[in-house]
């Protein structure tokens, strides 16, 4: 066999590999119990102070997962504002990072979770 090709497979092959270590997930329109939020932030050790995204959303970074949220389930913020405060709904949340992590988070806030209207395996597509 040549070279380059071996090079090839053994590249795809850490590409997969790279690929099934990282996860995607979605939810959509969730509605969590009076502090169900942060009790899946305290689960997954990440601080429950939230960054601004690159589209206003929320982003709550932990060690390797991210969880953006359109509505801060704390505070009850909207990310673009003009709604009133809703605390404990996220409305759109989307994650990603670790597959370990990504797997555990999405455990955990159906978990917490009053209402979830849909989800999305594998993507963000909501948010």
């Amino acid at each position: 066999m040549k070279k380059s090709i071996l090079r090839q497979m053994i590249k795809e092959e850490i590409m997969k590999l790279n690929e099934d270590e990282t996860a995607k997930w979605g939810f959509d329109l969730t509605q969590f119990k009076p502090g169900g939020f942060q009790k899946v932030l305290q689960a997954l050790s990440i601080k429950p102070s939230p960054v601004k995204g690159s589209y206003g959303e929320w982003e709550w970074k932990g060690n390797n997962i991210l969880i953006a949220t359109a509505n801060n389930p704390i505070t009850g913020k909207y990310y673009s504002g003009g709604r009133p405060d809703e605390k404990d709904y996220a409305s759109y949340i989307g994650i990603e990072g670790d597959a370990k992590a990504v797997k555990k988070a999405v455990s955990l806030i159906n978990k917490f979770a009053d209402y979830i209207k849909g989800e999305s395996k594998n993507t963000r597509d909501f948010i």
